[in-house]
């Protein structure tokens, strides 16, 4: 409303801002003196504030039929030109901007003022991201009267409430709502709800509900909470200040470490004696022998060594002597094996161990125990639980050799291993990130984002093997431009690859999650989205499906 020029304060010598307010054509009579009415008001009503964030007013004159207001100078782009050159807004930087506004606001609505303008080009934004809100040319204070000429709403139709158009009065609900939509376009790099035609867009206001795509944690609450159709449920300052300044970023989420001690039985693992030396090539048709178990404790009669308490002072002496005992039968039995083989087979006996004489996994051999002269007779104690007559050998490792099947005897045949589950799939996760001056850029840990490029958020996964329905996905430069695109063209459709970011479904997958990645074009180049609609932008073709 209104054309600004740069002038000189030659009374305080400085320079300042003059906002000339012509007449609307054909506005004369009573609408000219309303109009006068509403220009001194704004006037009145931005005087009226002392905040850091709002565009300071000094003074109104009037020249040649003409009206100015005169206000601080501000040499600063607007929010709306920040986003046109850079694009959408890190997160961060949005929710300071917003924190500031959001001042400017609470300062307005204390002193009984609603702004009814806010949108990205009335806040300038200096350096450093000090903010001033401007353009209290609407502003109305909440006790004036009325003073639209012809009872038509004031304001720019894509930032404006839905109560508005159902002719409610502004109140300081209704620009923190514009505040919302504020936010959102600075972080989508779109307005949520601007249409081709004004009808479409109050129709989108009143109905549809704002779809984010980039915007994640606090700074989406914020956005959804302010977008909110009814006035009494919408997100108050208050709360709007403490997401705002939380501080944990809108895409960090922190996890506390939690370790929970559970009760449970003490388990005694043993480990057990496997044989590490090769096998031979015939031996793999034959299974390989399980491990052998712990041995059993000893049980010879404990029911005995129990019933008073005079035999369990000698149970430690008892049990030493039928181990001796034992070792004993196990030598002769040994002994017994060696005499037995044939005179021809001794020297080959003597240099193998005796648990492989034989095929099977163990032998019994039947022997009578031999028990020492120096023994003590069997009236003794030890004879109070009966010797055994059987002593079994069993095979305590696993031989370097073991003998070869009969000629023309094929080994047993052993059942076929079970087929091995499917391998999942390894996946590298797909990101977008961007620049300060525009372009954009899809990367994988394969091609990492170039220096000063932001992340953005990521949009899915990419399959890091190529299977069956994948094909190679590409990043790739723009010869002699900044500009940076993705391609499923190995030659980047002309330009210069920069590398190979993994393999994308060429048809919706079976069985798993999935959504489209689309290549899309604004005034600042191109990227890549997984909205089909490319976010409000141009949509050029469908790469095709990544998992989520």
């Amino acid at each position: 409303m209104g054309v600004v020029w740069r002038a000189d304060d030659q009374v305080i010598g400085r320079q300042v801002a003059l906002k000339e307010i012509p007449p609307p054509q054909g506005v004369t009579g009573d609408d000219r003196a309303v109009y006068l009415e509403r220009v001194l008001r704004e006037a009145r009503t931005a005087g009226r504030l002392n905040d850091p964030a709002v565009v300071t007013v000094y003074d109104v004159v009037s020249e040649n039929g003409a009206t100015f207001i005169v206000m601080e100078l501000v040499e600063a782009p607007t929010l709306a030109d920040i986003i046109a050159e850079e694009g959408p807004l890190p997160a961060e930087r949005v929710s300071s901007i917003g924190l500031q506004v959001l001042g400017a606001l609470e300062t307005a609505h204390a002193a009984g003022i609603v702004h009814r303008d806010v949108k990205p080009s009335n806040i300038m934004v200096m350096q450093g991201d000090r903010v001033k809100l401007a353009d209290f040319g609407i502003a109305r204070a909440m006790d004036d009267p009325n003073l639209t000429m012809t009872g038509g709403i004031m304001g720019s139709p894509g930032y404006m409430a839905p109560e508005l158009f159902s002719g409610s009065q502004p109140s300081p609900a209704t620009d923190l709502w514009a505040l919302g939509a504020t936010l959102f376009h600075a972080v989508e790099g779109r307005s949520p709800f601007s249409r081709e035609t004004t009808a479409a867009t109050m129709h989108a206001i009143m109905y549809d509900d704002p779809q984010l795509t980039r915007c994640q944690g606090p700074l989406a609450q914020v956005v959804l909470g302010l977008l909110t159709q009814s006035p009494e449920a919408r997100l108050t300052v208050a709360g709007t200040r403490e997401l705002l300044s939380s501080p944990v970023s809108d895409r960090t989420q922190v996890v506390e470490q939690h370790t929970q001690v559970v009760d449970a039985p003490t388990v005694q693992v043993h480990a057990v004696r496997r044989d590490t030396r090769p096998r031979e090539p015939w031996q793999e048709a034959y299974p390989e022998e399980a491990p052998l178990a712990a041995p059993a404790p000893v049980s010879w009669g404990e029911d005995q060594w129990d019933t008073s308490s005079s035999e369990k002072k000698n149970g430690n002496r008892k049990r030493v002597l039928l181990l001796s005992g034992a070792a004993v039968v196990v030598a002769g039995a040994l002994l017994a094996v060696f005499l037995i083989l044939p005179s021809g087979q001794e020297g080959e006996a003597a240099g193998k161990p005796v648990a492989n004489v034989g095929e099977t996994e163990s032998q019994s051999v039947i022997a009578t125990p031999v028990m020492p002269s120096s023994a003590p007779p069997p009236s003794s104690t030890v004879s109070s639980a009966p010797p055994p007559s059987t002593v079994t050998v069993t095979k305590s490792d696993t031989p370097a050799k073991q003998p070869k099947p009969p000629a023309g005897q094929q080994p047993a045949a052993t059942p076929p291993p079970p087929p091995p589950d499917k391998p999942q799939r390894n996946l590298v996760q797909i990101t977008r990130y961007n620049h300060p001056k525009g372009p954009h850029f899809t990367a994988t840990p394969n091609v990492p984002a170039p220096a000063g490029f932001n992340r953005e958020f990521p949009m899915g996964w990419l399959v890091a093997d190529a299977e069956a329905g994948t094909k190679r996905l590409y990043a790739c430069q723009l010869k002699g431009s900044e500009d940076r695109m993705t391609s499923v063209d190995p030659n980047c459709e002309g330009h210069t690859k920069v590398g190979e970011l993994g393999y994308i479904f060429t048809s919706k997958p079976a069985g798993v999650n999935s959504r489209g990645l689309f290549r899309c074009t604004y005034s600042g180049g191109h990227y890549d989205s997984t909205d089909s609609k490319c976010e409000g932008y141009t949509h050029e073709f469908q790469f095709g499906y990544i998992l989520v």
